[in-house]
């Protein structure tokens, strides 16, 4: 079984049970498929923190995928579905820069289940 890595960037947040999360281009996309398992990377501390489950993967503009996937992100869970978008944008625009992440951009979104 080929097990990759996925990082985040903390604070890390919702990746208790079932979420999802955006990546810039189609790495993800060409890399992993439904069943796969991930494990999960605290980006500062260089330190696996747990072990997820591909459940989903969904391939499109930033834009359209912030519209349709937004509300399930693990930064958004429990917070207003409605405005979901808007902020997720702002998160990756901050992560990845403003010209980099346009709502043209190529975006794979990843639904995991926790697995530990």
């Amino acid at each position: 079984m080929n097990l990759h890595v996925i990082g985040f960037i903390p604070p890390i947040v919702g990746v208790d049970n079932e979420f999802n999360t955006f990546r810039l281009g189609g790495f993800y996309q060409k890399r992993l498929s439904i069943g796969s398992q991930v494990y999960l990377l605290n980006e500062k501390e260089k330190m696996i923190f747990g072990r997820a489950q591909v459940e989903n993967i969904d391939v499109g503009s930033l834009g359209e995928m912030l519209l349709i996937h937004a509300h399930k992100n693990h930064t958004e869970l429990g917070n207003d579905p409605n405005t979901a978008p808007e902020r997720l944008n702002e998160t990756i625009r901050r992560i990845y820069g403003l010209h980099i992440a346009t709502l043209t951009k190529k975006t794979t979104v990843l639904y995991m289940k926790r697995l530990e």
